[in-house]
Formats: structure tokens, sequence, C-alpha cells
């Protein structure tokens, strides 16, 4: 069907449907990995401030909550700031010099020491960088667990009659099972499902209607293998980029063929539903494909999305194909959704097909 071909190529719409694909993968990935955010610089920037009000004990001669600042300091992973009064460090919290603060108070030492529940004070904001409040969400409950066993510490050496010592009891031997090789690696498995889904869904509306105007067959014909070369080299393109940008050239073959496949799988699907009701199909997929990065299983588990996303991620496995990319650059195990995948390729062809074979014994 050379002839099929010749005839798109006359379309002005002819270089935008073959050339786009591969610019958005280009672009996306090239923006995305060569300045992608590192989680220990994130977590080392965030600046604890700390107030210590605490008078101390008289016997023993203790100050502890200085004690707790100093296992703060050398055991947590985000730097601390020390503040002698507590309208400063919230004028600095204000200001976003720190991104949370704690207070002890002045008789922190003392129900310590008691047998008595008590709390600190946490003050937080919301008016800081996402990694920032994301991170002083997690601080109240760190500091309760952190803080709780050494006060029961404490107190079981203090009614044994012995010196408290704050130091910690138990450390961690970490064996990181898949570990990343680079900090790009990270971000990699989204920007591989968003492109796939992206360049799908823009690819797919330029080639319906490059094609719009040609003969129901030679239509048919185009708008199934113009997909296979355009995806092809979308894909190699964005494997080129993730692999150079990740330093893992032994998975280039391995991160294309996987991207191919998957996103020509949705190609093919998006082009069989415009197929039968035109670009009003939008309306449904373009929130789905811009929606990937709460259901696509690759920035965060399907259970941390809303609870209406979650019903729509459960009807339909979205995550499987972020499981795939993850287990990509991870060499994890992770098998494709081979029937979700094969059952949009086969609702796809065969509205493609089909339609064009009814219109065409219709006639």
């Amino acid at each position: 069907m050379s002839s099929a071909l010749s005839q798109f190529r006359q379309s002005p719409l002819f270089k935008p449907a073959i050339i786009v694909p591969t610019i958005i993968m280009l672009i996306f990935s090239f923006f995305n990995l060569t300045a992608p955010t590192d989680p220990v610089r994130i977590a080392s920037s965030f600046n604890l401030g700390i107030v210590n009000q605490d008078e101390g004990l008289t016997f023993p001669p203790l100050n502890l909550a200085s004690k707790a600042m100093e296992g703060m300091a050398g055991n947590l992973p985000f730097s601390v700031t020390k503040f002698e009064d507590q309208n400063i460090a919230r004028s600095a919290l204000e200001d976003g010099q720190v991104a949370a603060v704690l207070i002890f108070p002045t008789d922190f030492s003392k129900l310590a020491v008691g047998d008595q529940n008590f709390a600190i004070e946490i003050l937080n904001t919301q008016h800081l960088t996402v990694a920032e409040t994301q991170m002083a969400s997690q601080l109240p409950m760190l500091v309760q667990t952190s803080l709780s066993a050494a006060v029961a510490g404490l107190r079981l050496a203090m009614s044994q009659g012995q010196m408290p010592s704050l130091e910690l009891t138990v450390t961690s031997d970490v064996e990181t099972l898949h570990s990343a090789q680079s900090v790009a690696t990270l971000p990699a498995p989204f920007v591989m499902t968003f492109t796939s889904w992206l360049a799908a869904m823009v690819g797919t509306i330029l080639l319906f209607l490059a094609s719009q105007e040609m003969a129901l067959k030679e239509r048919a014909y185009v708008r199934t293998v113009v997909p296979l070369m355009t995806m092809g080299l979308a894909s190699f393109v964005l494997a080129l980029v993730v692999a150079t940008a990740t330093s893992q050239w032994s998975q280039l073959i391995l991160i294309w063929l996987n991207v191919w496949f998957i996103s020509l799988c949705l190609a093919w699907f998006f082009i069989g539903i415009f197929e039968i009701v035109g670009l009003w199909a939008l309306i449904i997929i373009l929130p789905t494909v811009f929606y990937q990065s709460a259901i696509g299983g690759a920035m965060a588990p399907l259970v941390a999305a809303p609870e209406w996303l979650q019903w729509f991620g459960d009807l339909i496995p979205f995550d499987k194909i972020g499981a795939v990319y993850r287990g990509v650059m991870y060499k994890a195990e992770a098998s494709l959704p081979l029937s979700w995948l094969g059952g949009g390729v086969f609702i796809g062809l065969g509205l493609i097909w089909g339609r064009t074979l009814f219109k065409h014994n219709k006639t």
C-alpha cells in the first residue's frame, strides 16, 4: 500500500504527525533527566529550628533537651538551627529560613523523668516548597517516635538507679536490593510512563487529522502502519536519552523495546477510539494521560491517589506500566500487562478495520 503512504505524505500535517511524538519524548525526557532532584540533597536542605527552653534537672545535673538536640543533629538527615526565643523561631519559619520548629518546654527534663505522658510543641507551615511541606508533615511522627523511645529508656534507667544514656541502642544494617545507578534513574520510570501516554495521544491526534480525508482502505492502512514507525523512532530517542542520563547503556535495547511496545499499543487503541467518536474521545483520554502522575505506578503507589482515582486505577491497572518501567530501570522482575495491552490493540485495530470493512460492504 505504498500509494496510501504517498497520499498520506501529501497532507499538510504529515510532518507533524511523524515528528511530534519524537519531539515530545526528546524534550520531556531531556529536561526531566538532566536536572533530577536528589532525595539526599532535599533531605539535607530541610532546616529544622529548635527552641530549647528546658531548665534541666538539678540531680542528676542534666538538660535532657540539650541531649535530645545533640542526638537529632547527629542522626537526622537534615540540618538543625538553634533559636533562643520562640518568637524569633516563628519569624524564621515565616521567612522560610527554617521549614519547621520544635519547641522544648521549660519542664521537659522533669516531665521526661516523670511517669506521665506529655507533649512538645511543633510549628510548621505549608507556604514553603512541596518537598519542605511534605517533610514537615512527617516530622511530628518522627519526633514522637524517637523521643518516646528515648524517654522510655531514660525512665527505665532512672528506675534502676543508673545514669541515663540517650545513645541509640539499635542501629540498622541496610541492604538495598535494587539501587539507582544515578540520581536520574529515580525519575526515569515516570518520564518513560508519561511520555509513552503523551506521545501516543498527540501522535494519534495528528495522525487522525492528517489521514481524515483519505479513502477508507488507505486510511485504515496508514493508521495501522504509521504508529509502528512514529512510536518506534520516538521510543528509540527516549531510550537514548534515558540510557545516557542514567549511565545504563546495557538497558538501552530493553528500554527501547518496552517503550515502543507500550506506546504502540496505546497509539493503536487511541486511534481506534478516534475512528469511532472522533476527537470527542479526548474528554476521557486527555485526563487519563495527565493523571498518570497519580495512577501510573511510577511516582507513587495507587493507594496514595485520591479515592476516585483509586477506583479508576483498580478498574484498569494503569500502574502496571509504571511497574514495568521500574523493573527495566532497576533490573527487577516486572511482567508486561499483556492481556490489557493486547485488549487495547484488539479494540483499536478492530475499530479501525471493522469500520472500514463495514462501510466498504455497505457501499
